[in-house]
């Protein structure tokens, strides 16, 4: 059983559908629990191989799994999981840990040969307005023009449900709002009540 709150509202097909949209040359995912949206960026990736005869790169997927101490998955059903569903080729499944991942890839920079920075990043691991500020202070200097951030969360329910208030985190949306990169570097909205989806275009100008 894949459990994922994306599930209400279709959000797996959203990322599809930006994925066939934007065509991206990298893709990286931060946080896989089952496996649903990693599901669903594979397939937007096996969409757009059949279209335009292109051999994608696969999409690094990182988690924690059972050394997250929370609700988690298990990196073997999920491999199993994309398997079945016919898009394994397209992913590294990686036990990895979103805030050192950053590590494996160059920073971004203009006019730089042969770096094009990170064009579609996922980011779903328990997210909070830290958690935000975090991974966006970590993640931004690989992001390359024209990259997607995607951010689980960001609307004012998403903020409000109860293991947010519990735990006092900070809000996500406020975070978006006032966080100084975002503000400079990216064009961005938040789409659906719950669980909410934000999705960040890096601009062309504003270059570091």
């Amino acid at each position: 059983m894949v459990r994922s709150s994306y599930i209400q509202n279709d959000i797996g097909g959203l990322i599809e559908e930006y994925v066939l949209a934007w065509q991206p040359s990298n893709f990286v995912e931060l946080g896989v629990l089952d496996g649903y949206s990693t599901l669903h960026i594979a397939k937007g990736m096996k969409r757009v191989e059949r279209l335009r005869k292109w051999t994608p790169p696969k999409l690094d997927a990182y988690d924690l799994f059972e050394d997250y101490e929370f609700k988690h998955g298990k990196k073997e059903e999920v491999e199993k999981m994309l398997e079945e569903n016919g898009v394994a080729q397209y992913v590294n499944v990686i036990k990895g840990n979103a805030y050192e991942v950053h590590k494996n890839y160059p920073d971004f920079h203009e006019g730089t040969d042969g770096v094009r920075g990170i064009e579609f990043l996922h980011v779903d691991i328990s997210n909070t307005g830290k958690v935000v500020r975090d991974i966006i202070d970590l993640w931004h200097p690989k992001i390359g023009h024209r990259g997607l951030v995607l951010i689980e969360g960001g609307s004012i329910e998403r903020d409000n449900i109860e293991w947010m208030k519990k735990y006092n985190c900070p809000p996500i949306r406020e975070e978006i709002d006032t966080n100084p990169i975002i503000s400079k570097y990216y064009i961005y909205g938040t789409y659906f009540e719950f669980p909410s989806i934000t999705v960040m275009l890096r601009k062309w100008w504003n270059v570091i």
